[in-house]
């Protein structure tokens, strides 16, 4: 038993924190909906449970590759493909806090809920600073990449900034003092804008990676959904934001309401453009059998994203109030769910049958095999000749 844990834990690759990001996101969205559904906050409970017991798991067997399979962790270093993943892990932290807040004081005391909660969100945001610094250098100096590698999953890395940029905006009310939630409001806002000027640009990227290159793969197809990831979570701090700094910022509250109110509805009106791409494009290759789109771990990118997108309608509404975003909240949700289910479903099958946990499987993961062999033998220290 003891050598297979070591022979999981040795191949282990944070693209697994995707499922805890997945069930987290589900879990916070039954506590918040809009629309009140029998039954949903006790399916919450489950999937807030379920979501910690991942989370375990996987830091379990991430940090035992990191401690007795050593060379193979600092390998990911060279792969491209599995470093960016290391946003999944910063992001997983992020949402685990998130959850802690919205349904664990509802499990324990409300007390220890938020300091489990906030130290959660600490430590997310030193790994997200790491992570958006560390990848994107190394992917600057370190790896050689062309325009048909271009994949919306460039944007994992850069994204952990703007989730806990959006998770930290609901934990502003509870901070001790006036000028501690000041200062985490500013930190939130530059965090913002950390991600949301990478998004633009690798965003851009990636159109023209669409345009110019054809048709990417049905194993990629699942990654399209992503760019939905920092749109809906814009929507969330900007929407967010307006209701928690009215006690420290009361002069500009009309001003800071109004921007939140057109900011998020504009990028709501984006994450829809998207939404309709995404499945226009999907459908595309599940029309065609030579297009099959393989189960891999890269179908959570169906969940995490669109569920960020309904986070943020959802914090849209509560902004402005309207039953709209109410009613359009409730049919993301819907959606959701439907996504939700039949990933989890193949994920459980495909760890049951040992698929998802063989090395040699090409169901393991598929972002990292168009990328070409690293530049340069040591990643961060760029060669001298060029």
């Amino acid at each position: 038993m003891l050598s297979q844990l070591s022979s999981v834990a040795r191949q282990f690759g944070t693209n697994w924190f995707t499922l805890v990001m997945g069930i987290g996101i589900v879990a916070a969205l039954t506590y918040t909906s809009p629309i009140p559904i029998s039954g949903m906050q006790a399916m919450g409970i489950a999937f807030f449970l379920l979501a910690n017991l991942v989370f375990i798991l996987a830091l379990g067997l991430w940090s035992w590759r990191w401690l007795r399979h050593t060379d193979e962790a600092l390998k990911d270093f060279s792969d491209p493909g599995k470093l960016l993943f290391y946003g999944a892990l910063a992001m997983s932290i992020s949402v685990i806090g998130n959850d802690y807040l919205v349904i664990g004081r509802h499990l324990i005391s409300p007390a220890t809920a938020i300091l489990i909660s906030k130290t959660f969100w600490l430590c997310g945001v030193v790994v997200a600073l790491v992570t958006v610094i560390a990848i994107p250098y190394l992917l600057f100096v370190s790896h050689e990449v062309s325009l048909e590698d271009t994949h919306a999953s460039w944007l994992i890395p850069v994204v952990p900034p703007i989730v806990a940029a959006a998770t930290g905006a609901k934990l502003i009310p509870y901070w001790s003092t006036l000028s501690q939630q000041f200062f985490f409001t500013i930190l939130i806002l530059a965090m913002f804008g950390m991600t949301f000027f990478l998004f633009i640009m690798i965003s851009s990227l990636y159109y023209s990676r669409l345009v110019y290159s054809g048709k990417i793969a049905g194993g990629f197809v699942p990654s399209v959904w992503i760019v939905l990831g920092p749109i809906g979570m814009s929507m969330t701090v900007f929407s967010t934001l307006p209701l928690v700094t009215q006690p420290f910022l009361e002069p500009w509250t009309s001003g800071f309401h109004a921007l939140g109110i057109i900011f998020a509805i504009s990028m709501w009106g984006v994450g829809i453009w998207w939404i309709v791409i995404a499945s226009l494009y999907s459908l595309l290759h599940l029309a065609k059998k030579e297009s099959e789109i393989p189960f891999n771990l890269s179908w959570w990118s169906y969940v995490f994203p669109l569920g960020s997108f309904t986070t943020g309608t959802y914090a849209l509404n509560e902004l402005i109030g309207h039953s709209f975003f109410a009613v359009a909240g409730l049919l993301q949700f819907t959606a959701l769910i439907g996504f939700f289910i039949l990933v989890l479903t193949k994920t459980l099958a495909g760890v049951l049958n040992g698929s998802l946990l063989n090395s040699n499987s090409p169901k393991l993961d598929s972002v990292h095999q168009t990328f070409k062999t690293p530049r340069f033998a040591y990643p961060f220290i760029p060669d001298k000749t060029l």
